[in-house]
């Protein structure tokens, strides 16, 4: 039999620090956080420490209204976070039904029946009975508390994961919004690009006509015209499909006609930006706010707890029952002494002298409570990737900005050069088509640096754990909804 020490939820922290050496950073729910461990700072924290903790409405750090008009009507909308509410409630009526247990139960019977005998008689007899019965047991080996804590936990658990849905909600909403904001700018830097190219077409085209170009120069020109057309309808359905996943995520239907709402003209092509500085806290903090590893933690509760419950069963049930019962009949007066009647006393049961039911049972959970210990310790080390690698992603990303910039000044500048040159005669228009390419390649990525610094930003702010607690999230889509 596997041996696992009987543990009381008061001493979980114990159990799950002497467990899990690696993850030395995070309590269960109830565990004094103070003592745990702190957690080595790596370079990802190391680039972005700052005072205080990430925002917990991070979206509001982008210089773009509609994004936060879509993140907060998804987090108000989205039938999976309607869903997560109802999986609440039911753990929330689960803990009420095991606090139940403590209390005495109660129940009532009540019987009629009419008669006549044989033999002719024409006498119908007609009686009744009621009764009374209530049971409390008595929790002298701590079953019933061991069950109405895992009911706790697993009310815990089932908020915390509503709290992740949530954050994954409101991270895929504005990511879906950065695709679209990337897409349009992409869209227009190609159309920008493709009207120059039109114009470097028909130059060459006039050119061509009098004599003064050559064929190659010509399907160069329209080689380069055509190819960046193809590129259009590429973002127009780029710019659909995020329409589409943003219309799904804050509850519409992808097949309105407009599924989103209209969006503000001044800011089409317009990819938000960051325009508050990220920290990132301490990892430790971390790994107390990030909603999988406090539901792993509590889970870890609910399985030693539900083992504390199986080990109860080693021992004898006693639960006090009363009993009031009456009998009513049309031959005497109801309920007198003689027809009511009552019982007193305890009674016990126990699942001994064969054991091996029970003992199997607590096999069962203590297997089950050291996967969970298992899945915390794997959940924490995810957190720890998680969180490192899109701060490192973010700060390189970040990084790389100012050269792009600076090349693009560059590239817009040799264009106009060049054209120029060739106007005079000085390059041929080979020179010219390099250096429109040149400009479009830095535009677009530009453009794309600007999209994934948005992105990795909202990864960074969702592996930093997202919004703060539950009671946050609570507090948050209640004012929503009475302020819409």
């Amino acid at each position: 039999m596997t041996t696992l020490s009987v543990v009381r939820p008061a001493r979980l922290a114990g159990v799950v620090f002497a467990a899990l050496m690696v993850a030395a950073c995070a309590g269960v729910p109830d565990a004094p956080i103070a003592a745990n461990p702190a957690v080595e700072t790596g370079p990802g924290f190391r680039a972005l420490t700052g005072t205080g903790a990430p925002s917990s409405a991070w979206w509001t750090g982008f210089d773009d209204p509609e994004l936060q008009r879509l993140v907060e009507t998804a987090l108000k909308a989205s039938p999976v976070l309607r869903g997560a509410d109802y999986s609440v409630a039911e753990a929330e009526a689960l803990l009420r039904l095991a606090l139940l247990g403590r209390s005495p139960s109660l129940s009532s019977s009540a019987s009629a029946a009419a008669s006549r005998p044989t033999g002719g008689a024409d006498d119908f007899e007609a009686s009744g009975t009621a009764g009374l019965a209530a049971g409390w047991e008595l929790d002298a080996f701590g079953r019933l508390a061991a069950a109405i804590e895992a009911a706790r936990y697993d009310e815990t658990a089932a908020r915390e994961l509503r709290r992740d849905l949530a954050v994954t909600v409101a991270s895929e909403t504005a990511l879906a919004y950065i695709d679209l904001r990337s897409a349009e700018a992409r869209l227009g830097v190609a159309q920008a690009n493709a009207a120059a190219q039109k114009d470097s077409l028909d130059l060459v085209q006039t050119l061509f006509d009098n004599g003064r170009a050559n064929e190659l120069d010509l399907n160069r020109a329209e080689a380069q015209y055509r190819t960046t057309l193809a590129s259009l309808p590429v973002f127009r359905a780029a710019i659909a499909s995020a329409r589409n996943r943003l219309a799904a995520l804050t509850g519409a239907a992808a097949t309105l006609p407009d599924p989103v709402t209209s969006l503000d003209g001044e800011r089409v092509a317009r990819i938000p930006r960051l325009t508050t500085s990220l920290s990132a806290g301490a990892p430790e903090d971390m790994l107390r706010r990030r909603p999988d590893v406090r539901l792993a933690e509590a889970r870890i509760g609910a399985a030693l707890a539900l083992g504390d419950a199986a080990r109860a069963s080693l021992f004898p049930r006693i639960t006090l029952n009363a009993n009031l019962f009456g009998l009513i009949s049309d031959t005497g007066v109801a309920f007198n002494e003689d027809s009511i009647g009552f019982s007193f006393g305890p009674s016990i049961s126990w699942a001994g002298p064969d054991l091996r039911r029970v003992y199997a049972q607590i096999d069962v959970n203590d297997a089950r409570t050291l996967g969970t210990v298992a899945d915390y310790e794997a959940t924490v080390l995810d957190a720890l990737s998680d969180a490192e690698t899109s701060l490192s992603d973010y700060v390189t990303e970040r990084e790389r900005r100012a050269d792009l910039e600076a090349a693009l000044a560059a590239a817009r500048r040799s264009y106009e050069l060049s054209r120029l040159r060739f106007q005079e005669g000085l390059d041929s228009s080979l020179d010219v088509l390099d250096a429109q390419r040149t400009l479009l390649t830095t535009e677009d990525q530009l453009a794309v640096n600007e999209a994934e610094i948005a992105r990795r930003a909202i990864r960074a702010y969702r592996s930093l754990g997202g919004i703060w607690t539950d009671e946050e999230l609570t507090a948050f889509r209640t004012d929503q909804e009475e302020n819409p």
